[in-house]
């Protein structure tokens, strides 16, 4: 690095930079003046420590005229700034530049000089390895600095500039963050741990198809008309035994005294066939249902796993009436 250290120093530099300038590019003269002139204010500035401003005047100068010895001082003002990065690839740019074999020796020079301060200079550029621990599930995003980090790039040893760096990796709406400060040479590593992926969604409880509760609800009526034409039938089979011992009733011909014995028998006997019909039928419909139709499903009505196979139907007796209750 050469900066400048007093005016005197100045003097001589801005001489040595107008001149290339002069001769490097025959097209515009308006361009070259302007670039000279913006060449000689950077100068000043950079020998004021004004390094920002002074960059700018360069970049701008080397736009209109590119020349060695402009983008050399513009290298070294990204180094002044910390931008250690940024300056390597300025000084590669300085010395791959294209000169007549006639250009004037600065020109030369300034390549050289770019060469070796650039020489100089990577050393103390650090590097940063952003690393990710834990699982990624269906898909990772690393931003470092702000900029989206390639995911080629995880893992590998980044050169960065000395200074305070972020790295945040995000899954999804989850957020890792990490800071690291890097000095001047220092090789540093970043690890974002990401935690466990959070447990899938349980999946739909099974439950009992609409088409199996309609076989079990014919099914319990078949067991109900059962039921039903079974208790009616030993009713009227009571009574007729009562209504042929009877000494009131002769060829199945009784007295008034037999006729609420003969109305329970005839009433038994109009229930025990509708029972065995109703029965018969539910079980008809039922049964076939209940064979064709898968034994669980899903659904909204489903009901948990724990609480499969708790189907049943249980007939139930009571004076005067009879039923069938189950669970489905």
């Amino acid at each position: 690095m050469r900066p400048l250290a007093s005016p005197l120093l100045l003097i001589p530099a801005i001489v040595m930079m107008a001149a290339p300038i002069a001769h490097a590019d025959k097209g515009d003269p308006a361009a070259r003046s302007t670039a000279r002139k913006l060449g000689q204010e950077a100068l000043k500035l950079f020998d004021a420590g004004d390094y920002a401003a002074a960059l700018d005047k360069l970049t701008t100068a080397n736009q209109l005229v590119p020349t060695p010895t402009l983008g050399l001082y513009a290298a070294r003002c990204l180094v002044k700034l910390g931008r250690l990065v940024e300056a390597s690839e300025r000084y590669l740019d300085v010395s791959r530049m294209p000169i007549d074999r006639g250009a004037q020796a600065v020109m030369r020079k300034a390549i050289i000089d770019a060469v070796a301060e650039r020489d100089k200079l990577l050393p103390t550029i650090p590097t940063l390895e952003v690393q990710l621990d834990g699982p990624q599930g269906d898909g990772v995003t690393v931003v470092v600095d702000g900029q989206p980090l390639l995911p080629g790039l995880i893992g590998e040893k980044r050169p960065v500039d000395p200074g305070h760096h972020k790295a945040t990796a995000k899954r999804g709406e989850l957020e890792v963050t990490e800071l690291a400060d890097v000095e001047p040479g220092q090789a540093a590593r970043i690890v974002l741990r990401l935690p466990p992926l959070p447990p899938p969604p349980p999946p739909p409880a099974a439950g009992v198809p609409a088409m199996r509760v309609a076989g079990w609800v014919g099914v319990s009526v078949g067991v109900a008309g059962a039921v039903v034409g079974a208790v009616s039938g030993i009713i009227a089979l009571e009574d007729a035994q009562s209504l042929g011992a009877s000494k009131s009733c002769a060829n199945f011909v009784c007295g008034p005294a037999e006729a609420g014995t003969i109305a329970t028998y005839h009433a038994a006997r109009t229930l025990t066939t509708t029972g065995i019909v109703v029965g018969l039928a539910g079980f008809a419909f039922g049964i076939p249902v209940l064979l064709k139709t898968p034994k669980t499903g899903d659904g909204p009505g489903a009901r948990p796993p724990g609480e499969a196979g708790r189907t049943g139907i249980e007939p139930w007796v009571s004076l005067g009436s009879a039923g069938v209750r189950g669970t489905f």
